[in-house]
């Protein structure tokens, strides 16, 4: 059985800030192209790391409020708002692995659907995805992404586009904080939808592989909390989710990766 692993995280920004990113961003990573995606609602940029995960940079076309009707994201704010897993299995086969061992929980998910996006340079990507069924807060249970064309094509591995200024190297942690209701569904869900035994259900923490594993980085750590101040609580309670304290894995004068940086959407 093929291993779920980390695909990447999802960062809405103003449109602005995909035609030219912030400084915060271009001071710690290399900014690769992206493209529209498949509709014309959305255009993004990626940081792409060593282990294969990456970050989305993705806005509404001309910040314009028309685009968002009907879209997954359209409700959303400025921030992380979404991630997503992947694995070589093919949709299909995951989708009704993950959908039988669901079944005890409240989560479930849609059958796997077309999407794409036309690079920069003319390439045409194509991937289908999974998404959670609502009632379920877009970004507290992951979508999955699985590639039709390959998947070099959506993430490039070239030393040119993997190598950052902050020595990055990939995703170390995410945190998502939800209500205190809500951390118990989460906690029962998440074993199922990464295929794993019920190990850090009780603390909530569950660990991620990548399709690229770094020497010396461990894996991606998730954290299901229950917001802890009355500022996030606040959050969670207009947004349903906050996703937070992402975690970026760094690189030492050593060479091991031994320490992280905050990722900040530099707004």
């Amino acid at each position: 059985m093929p291993p779920i692993y980390l695909d990447h995280v999802v960062v809405l920004l103003p449109h602005k800030h995909i035609l030219s990113p912030p400084a915060y961003l271009t001071k710690n990573f290399t900014i690769t192209p992206g493209g529209i995606h498949a509709g014309g609602q959305t255009e993004n940029k990626l940081i792409v790391f060593e282990d294969g995960s990456y970050i989305e940079l993705i806005a509404f076309v001309n910040d314009d409020p028309a685009l968002r009707a009907g879209h997954r994201w359209g409700d959303k704010e400025v921030g992380i708002i979404d991630f997503a897993l992947s694995s070589d299995e093919p949709a299909g086969e995951l989708f009704e692995r993950v959908r039988k061992r669901l079944a005890a929980t409240e989560i479930r998910y849609e059958k796997p659907a077309a999407g794409g996006r036309t690079r920069d340079d003319g390439q045409v990507l194509k991937w289908e995805v999974t998404v959670p069924e609502l009632p379920a807060t877009r970004g507290e249970v992951p979508f999955f992404c699985y590639d039709v064309t390959a998947r070099e094509l959506r993430v490039p591995g070239e030393k040119e586009w993997i190598t950052h200024p902050s020595k990055a190297t990939g995703v170390s942690e995410l945190t998502i904080y939800v209500s205190k209701e809500q951390v118990g569904v989460l906690r029962k869900a998440y074993p199922a939808i990464l295929s794993i035994e019920d190990g850090g259900s009780e603390k909530g923490v569950f660990e991620v592989d990548s399709s690229r594993p770094v020497e010396g980085q461990g894996k991606t750590v998730l954290r299901i909390l229950e917001a802890p101040d009355e500022e996030k609580r606040e959050l969670v309670t207009e947004r349903g989710v906050l996703l937070d304290e992402l975690e970026i894995g760094v690189r030492g004068s050593s060479d091991d990766v031994t320490s992280t940086i905050r990722f900040d959407v530099g707004i």
